[in-house]
């Protein structure tokens, strides 16, 4: 997986914890896409800063052979809206995961219920 950093008003210590912390969360988002090829999966990071309300805006975009997934979250401290940010992002996965699994496995039951109807008796 590929992940890629755009920070927006932030000084280059904030940076720094939100890449460093980020990273830390990247192997649980990577176990799930394991049976994705590591060059078909693009991850954006976008970390904004508010000098207004001293808040932070995370902002995760996974491009995916499943689609297009988006979550963001804004928090006063980078830890807390990359970590919400982080499950809204894996919730999704999740749930697309899943549905591709289903739609699957209706398919093999429609194709065995068809050779049924079909047979001759």
């Amino acid at each position: 997986m590929e992940t890629i950093f755009f920070f927006k008003n932030m000084v280059p210590s904030e940076e720094e914890k939100l890449r460093e912390y980020f990273l830390t969360k990247v192997p649980k988002i990577e176990k799930m896409l394991s049976h994705f090829s590591p060059d078909s999966v693009t991850l954006q990071v976008k970390g904004e800063k508010f000098q207004k309300h001293s808040a932070y805006d995370v902002e995760l975009t996974m491009k995916s052979p499943l689609g297009t997934l988006t979550a963001q979250e804004a928090s006063h401290m980078i830890t807390k809206a990359v970590d919400l940010a982080k499950d809204r992002l894996m919730l999704q996965l999740k749930k697309n995961l899943t549905q591709g699994r289903r739609s699957h496995r209706s398919l093999k039951a429609r194709s065995k219920m068809e050779m049924k109807i079909s047979l001759p008796v």
